[in-house]
């Protein structure tokens, strides 16, 4: 909807990098790859920064929100969840962690955890996709999970970038694999908050192809419902077994976008045209637009070195409502206006 999934020139790109790929320590033994993990000394002293280009045409993965059976799952279903039916993940999408977690080398360790669908040892790996790097490694070696569903772990990136991992489980019965592409990105700032959200499931995605202009975190609703899957004592390939319901989530109608932008930064999606309400919003001077016929609200303010956006399209929002989206939900409600 707002986010461009288009990755571009992908082929050109990754043909070019080929060379650039094979003169670096991309293709590194196990105990290389340890020493990456546990002693950031080894690293180069710099890696190519992330380009605005490459923000742009990162194909990142959407999560398609499925998520494994009950006989596997670890907590409720969420609709960050991405899987194909064999194996499940969380965190795709765009990872963007606070500035204190951060190495002081420009490395990152980032906590992803995988669902296995059949009995077998986890091992996840990535490249970058934008520019020369070392690869990221997973640490998916943890005891006490097992061979078949859960495994906790973490992901070590040497770097921001455009990754892509791919998670492989080979086992007895076979070997399977899910591919994802994941944008890890250092935020020059960090957006504004959200205090508040309306009835119902929301998939959360950040927007950051703007940067280092604006972030818009992006909120789409979200329906539940339920896929079956064959499941047995060894997973979904058992010989024997019967049929599971799995979660599985829709996007629906309607958007909300909350757009941190530095004062003077000009462009994202466009604000509504209608009548202007004046208001205050946290404490300072706000103006809300309202068009009911396209069922669209912004609300806009400046603080500080930045100014604000949060607007809606199709859930029936008013100015009150978008207020109490950044200030709690013990501010005013706009109900009576839906």
């Amino acid at each position: 909807m707002l986010q461009s999934r288009a990755w571009g020139s992908e082929g050109a790109l990754r043909r070019g990098l080929i060379v650039c790929l094979l003169a670096t320590a991309c293709a590194l033994t196990s105990s290389q790859r340890k020493s990456f993990v546990g002693d950031s000394t080894r690293l180069p002293p710099s890696l190519p920064t992330l380009t605005s280009s490459a923000l742009r045409a990162c194909p990142v993965t959407s999560p398609n929100g499925r998520n494994p059976p009950d006989p596997i799952r670890v907590g409720p279903p969420v609709p960050e969840r991405h899987g194909n039916g064999v194996l499940w993940m969380d965190g795709a999408g765009t990872i963007a962690p606070d500035p204190e977690q951060w190495r002081p080398d420009g490395s990152l360790v980032w906590k992803m955890g995988w669902d296995r669908g059949i009995p077998g040892r986890l091992e996840v790996v990535g490249r970058r996709l934008d520019a020369p790097a070392p690869p990221a490694v997973g640490k998916y070696d943890l005891p006490g999970y097992g061979m078949l569903g859960f495994q906790a772990g973490s992901m070590y990136f040497p770097s921001e970038g455009c990754w892509e991992l791919t998670g492989r489980v080979i086992g007895p019965l076979g070997e399977a694999s899910l591919r994802v592409v994941v944008l890890v990105v250092r935020l020059p700032f960090q957006p504004l908050g959200v205090r508040w959200l309306p009835e119902g499931s929301f998939l959360k995605e950040l927007e950051v192809k703007d940067l280092p202009g604006a972030i818009r975190e992006v909120y789409i609703p979200v329906v539940q419902e339920q896929e079956r899957l064959w499941w047995g004592r060894e997973g979904v390939w058992s010989r024997e077994g019967g049929w599971v319901e799995a979660p599985v989530f829709s996007r629906g109608y309607g958007v909300l976008v909350v757009e941190t932008a530095r004062r003077g930064w000009q462009g994202g999606p466009p604000n509504p045209i209608g009548p202007t309400e004046r208001l205050l919003v946290r404490g300072q001077p706000a103006r809300c637009i309202q068009s009911p016929p396209e069922d669209a609200t912004a609300l806009l303010w400046e603080e500080g070195n930045f100014r604000y956006r949060v607007l809606q399209w199709g859930l029936r929002l008013g100015c009150a409502d978008l207020r109490r989206v950044v200030e709690g939900p013990h501010g005013p409600s706009s109900e009576g206006e839906r």
